[in-house]
């Protein structure tokens, strides 16, 4: 076991205290080195005894607080920042870990241009998908292959290379992780991952999807309201392919993207006031983000056209409906959007059968 990385796991909490003894637990009976694993938890301000219970029970682990909750984003960059491993790897506080999880990551890592390495998630009983790799729509909108389906062992079990690396349970290498900027802290919560993942090959490193490494994932809610929820998912999308396009994709996207988040606004019944609002946001705030557009831009190393492939669903809808589904097509159509995808629109109708009419 001499001389194998060193890796910091970082955990973000927010009144979790329930969540963590099975994390933890897991994390103990890895097959890896202990000496060669720290845990650092970054608290966001719990209320339920979080902190002090992981004091008296857990006294190796390293506490990060804040007094507030900052979201994971920020929680995840300031534990990558106290981290002492030579990777980092972050972990949700509702995930367990099989005994086999960090060592296939650690291997993947090993490649000089491979910068982070990610999970197969199931569901906390091991019988359907949780994340098999990431997807995204063309606009924006990170999606899991495979969510929900049932797991069946065996299948593609070689690691791949993936858009993003879903932030429950993934490793990076802590120096690039930091020199990139780590999660984008505006993000608070949602496409963080996706985000990060993006940022990274356009800069020239890869992002590797690694089924052998296998996390359980159970689901408990965030506590956060309905409506900011659904700000957040659309605001960190527009911003994701602001930064991250390049110049002549952007100016095809960017309109298409807004043109059918108002699409989104005149499907939604009960939260078009949400939808409304995020546009009339997303307004004020592109001149901020055009300040981290040229950030991203100038750490270009990689061309478009081979990123956009691992997009791999750029127009499965993000809404059901019948009456979005067809605006969604004719936005589509209208902005050209299929010439960054092949040079069609094919894959448009694909998804038919499993929406909601």
């Amino acid at each position: 076991m001499a001389g194998i990385p060193s890796v910091s796991i970082v955990i973000a909490n927010w009144n979790g205290r329930q969540l963590l003894e099975p994390c933890l637990t897991s994390i103990g009976a890895l097959d890896y080195s202990s000496s060669a694993i720290e845990i650092v938890v970054v608290d966001n301000g719990s209320v339920d005894d979080s902190v002090a219970w992981l004091a008296r029970e857990h006294p190796a682990v390293r506490i990060v607080t804040n007094a507030d909750n900052l979201g994971f984003a920020a929680a995840s960059n300031q534990g990558a920042e106290a981290a002492v491993g030579e990777m980092v790897a972050f972990v949700n506080n509702d995930v367990r870990l099989d005994p086999g999880w960090l060592r296939p990551l650690v291997d993947v890592l090993q490649d000089d241009d491979v910068a982070v390495a990610g999970s197969r998630i199931l569901d906390w009983e091991g019988r359907r998908y949780d994340f098999d790799g990431g997807a995204m729509s063309f606009h924006g909108h990170g999606m899991s292959r495979r969510h929900g389906h049932p797991y069946v062992p065996g299948t593609d079990v070689a690691p791949t290379q993936t858009l993003f690396a879903c932030g429950a349970a993934m490793a990076v290498k802590r120096p690039i992780f930091l020199d990139a900027g780590g999660f984008d802290t505006d993000y608070f919560a949602y496409f963080e991952d996706v985000d990060l993942g993006w940022r990274l090959w356009v800069q020239g490193e890869r992002v590797v999807h690694v089924p052998r490494s296998m996390a359980y994932h159970r689901h408990h809610g965030s506590g956060m309201p309905a409506d900011r929820h659904t700000r957040l998912l659309e605001r960190n999308a527009l911003a994701s392919l602001v930064k991250n396009y390049d110049d002549s994709n952007l100016a095809i996207v960017e309109p298409a993207a807004v043109a059918l988040l108002r699409a989104r606004a005149a499907a939604a019944a009960t939260t078009r006031a949400v939808y409304e609002d995020t546009v009339a946001e997303f307004e004020v705030e592109r001149a901020t983000l055009a300040g981290k557009r040229a950030q991203v831009q100038a750490r270009r190393r990689r061309p478009d056209e081979d990123i956009l492939p691992l997009f791999g669903e750029p127009f499965r809808p993000c809404m059901f409906g019948r009456d979005y589904f067809r605006a969604q097509q004719e936005i589509v159509r209208r902005h050209g959007v299929g010439r960054l995808f092949g040079g069609e629109t094919v894959g448009m109708d694909d998804f038919v059968d499993e929406l909601q009419w």
